[in-house]
């Protein structure tokens, strides 16, 4: 029999007459450890007002149970399109927030820039590849950042493929750049950005009806989204004006898949790994920002940050608990399957570590994930930022359905 013992003591200390009892719990020294971290990392970081919002965005990714894959995967499955209608309400709420900004901010001195880029297949074909693997893996990238701050083993492994199919994207960013592109449009620089605004508005309404038919027509009511001390609407929010500070404070929108070739060329430089990364394209075109220290690093600084919060906020809600249960769990679930059980954690790993790798080639190649090709990009009226949602999208609905064929086949042959 297998068993797993939560860390938990308790230490008596005797001064005279006065007795002081110490309760050390996993909770406790988990928590302390995030904390001797983050006082480490702001006393060193270059841009310690990056890791803190960074914070703030694991805090609220965590504390509401916000993310993106699994509310796509709901309304493409489900028909459940509460979470997917929060995403239109935070564009909404971004782009009141960005149009303005990055048509006036830098009139007034203040250099900011949106997440602006051209349409390309590179976009078409990055996103499509980047939906497929976040079907199969059932996280994006700040997911995955979401699940490794709450300690989910398995998306460490996710990750880590990720930052290998960012590098292995970087390398090839000349062939990618090559493909045809259809220039690049901003409804918010583009156009007056009071009518850009309205026409990114417009579009926001037609898809949240659309979306609010879909559910009605299939369940007769929807879900409610506008409602007193509504959690999404608190969320996103508060997501929003995150983003708007992170623009003002870096210039540049919140943005994630960057530390994934950040990430991989410092490991090739680490290990001397026989790889001329300073002859590709992408490092000619980054020279400055790979040259940056990770503690000078936004991306990088924003990613640990939410990676901090988020466990800060898995520790003080209990999850370390939760997680040991679920962990026993899969102890007796061992115990009964002894011999497939280890097969089936292969496999699983495999099909991590592929669709990893998938979504971190896709991100790269797209100018993004959700937080940078899709969120960051669409609030700064970009039109790529749609078009990297589109196409997403029809990765997801392609893989979801094949993971349906196979799944029927493997029942047909029971």
């Amino acid at each position: 029999m297998f068993c797993r013992v939560i860390l938990q003591e308790e230490k008596q200390f005797l001064w005279g007459e006065t007795s002081v009892r110490i309760k050390v719990t996993r909770q406790t020294v988990f928590v302390s450890a995030m904390l001797l971290a983050l006082v480490w990392l702001m006393l060193n970081a270059v841009q310690p007002q990056m890791l803190a919002l960074g914070i703030l965005l694991g805090v609220v990714f965590q504390f509401f149970s916000f993310g993106f894959a699994n509310f796509w995967r709901q309304t493409l499955v489900e028909s459940r399109t509460l979470g997917m209608r929060s995403h239109l309400l935070l564009l909404g709420f971004g782009g009141v927030l960005f149009f303005p900004a990055l048509a006036l901010l830098p009139a007034q001195g203040v250099e900011v820039s949106g997440a602006i880029r051209p349409l390309g297949m590179n976009v078409l074909i990055g996103a499509f590849l980047f939906g497929l693997g976040m079907a199969l893996v059932g996280s994006c990238s700040s997911g995955t950042l979401r699940h490794m701050g709450s300690l989910n083993g398995r998306f460490y492994l996710v990750f880590l493929w990720m930052v290998v199919g960012g590098t292995l994207a970087a390398s090839q960013a000349d062939f990618w750049l090559d493909m045809p592109v259809w220039g690049s449009f901003s409804a918010a620089v583009d156009l007056p950005w009071y009518l850009g605004l309205a026409l990114h508005l417009a579009v926001i309404f037609a898809l949240y009806k659309l979306l609010l038919y879909r559910e009605q027509k299939r369940f007769g009511v929807a879900d409610p989204l506008f409602f007193r001390r509504s959690p999404l609407m608190l969320a996103v929010l508060l997501l929003a004006v995150l983003n708007f500070l992170i623009l003002l404070s870096s210039q540049a929108p919140w943005a994630v898949s960057w530390i994934f070739p950040k990430l991989g060329i410092l490991g090739i430089q680490t290990l001397s790994l026989p790889v001329e990364w300073e002859f590709w394209a992408f490092s000619a075109q980054n020279e400055t920002a790979l040259s940056k220290s990770l503690l000078d690093d936004g991306i990088v600084l924003t990613s640990v940050g939410m990676l901090i919060g988020v466990s800060l906020a898995f520790a003080l809600q209990g999850g370390l608990y939760k997680d040991q249960v679920k962990d026993d769990e899969l102890l007796i679930e061992e115990v009964k399957r002894p011999f497939a059980e280890p097969f089936a954690k292969l496999g699983r790993g495999v099909k991590d570590s592929a669709m990893g790798a998938l979504m971190g080639y896709g991100a790269v190649t797209a100018y993004g994930c959700n937080v940078g090709g899709f969120f960051s990009a669409i609030v700064s009226g970009s039109l790529h930022g749609w078009l990297w949602m589109l196409a997403a999208l029809t990765g997801m609905s392609v893989a979801l359905f094949l993971s349906r064929v196979m799944n029927a086949l493997r029942f047909a042959d029971r």
